[in-house]
């Protein structure tokens, strides 16, 4: 489930290793029948996108994908903007395909780009927290500060409060990351990593993605300061894995397909 050319990475960091919080459970493995392996039109969001989580993850940590889930659907996920020059980029190349996605984005971020975030909403794509300056470690206090701030900067811009959290660095043992899933949070981590956070070309980042996905993966990339790279990886990672039938889904709309087809 994880891209053979990179290990994990979270943000230029590993994933925590000590995970203190509830996560997400799943039924066991089955093989699908013929009728749940039927494709299945997409539903296109209204005037704005259904941020809607299943009761089931709120305040539940998700790290693994549901194996063995018969739609081929995506989540690509974008950490450390919204960035005046890459994630312009990043939304064009979603909206050409059709695609949708989820933005984690930084406090400090958000807060200089609202504009941005408006036009993420307004084109579809769901908007999560990360923190507002991306720390590794806080004190109780200062987590409940990271999160408020880019909560309020999210909220000032698009009128909707997040409810998914990805942690900084991809630490899941921190204040940060308990204070998130005490108030309902939904945390977020991946299953398969682009490597964007390290220089390595537009070339290696669309191999990461594009290699070997699974149905039902979430995917990390960047459009913080600096990602020119994954903006140059996304039309080709879109363009491939959209011929091989895959579809480019929100966060929310990647739970909604399991509530549903666990149920």
């Amino acid at each position: 489930m994880v891209s053979a050319f990179f290990p994990l990475c979270g943000c230029g960091k590993g994933t925590g290793t000590s995970v203190e919080a509830p996560t997400a459970t799943f039924p066991s493995e089955k093989a699908p029948s013929p009728s749940e392996v039927a494709p299945q039109s997409r539903t296109e969001p209204a005037s704005e996108p259904d941020w809607t989580i299943p009761q089931q993850y709120a305040g539940q940590l998700v790290r693994k994908r549901v194996r063995y889930f018969p739609r081929k659907l995506l989540a690509l996920t974008f950490d450390d903007g919204p960035d005046a020059v890459v994630t312009p980029r990043i939304l064009a190349a979603l909206a050409e395909h059709d695609a949708h996605a989820t933005f984690f984005v930084l406090g400090r971020q958000a807060k200089q780009h609202p504009d941005l975030l408006k036009q993420m909403a307004a084109e579809g794509h769901v908007i999560g927290n990360h923190s507002y300056s991306h720390p590794s470690r806080t004190s109780p206090q200062e987590a409940g500060e990271e999160l408020d701030r880019t909560e309020a900067a999210i909220e000032d811009a698009v009128g909707r409060k997040p409810r998914l959290f990805r942690p900084p660095y991809g630490i899941t043992d921190g204040n940060l990351s308990h204070l998130a899933l005490s108030r309902g949070y939904t945390g977020v981590l991946w299953t398969i990593s682009s490597a964007d956070s390290r220089p390595i070309g537009p070339d290696v980042i669309a191999k990461n993605v594009i290699h070997t996905p699974n149905p039902s993966d979430i995917v990390l990339m960047h459009d913080g300061p600096g990602h020119k790279d994954t903006a140059d990886a996304l039309p080709r990672i879109l363009q491939e894995l959209g011929e091989a039938g895959f579809e480019f889904v929100t966060m929310p709309e990647l739970l909604r397909a399991w509530d549903k087809w666990q149920s």
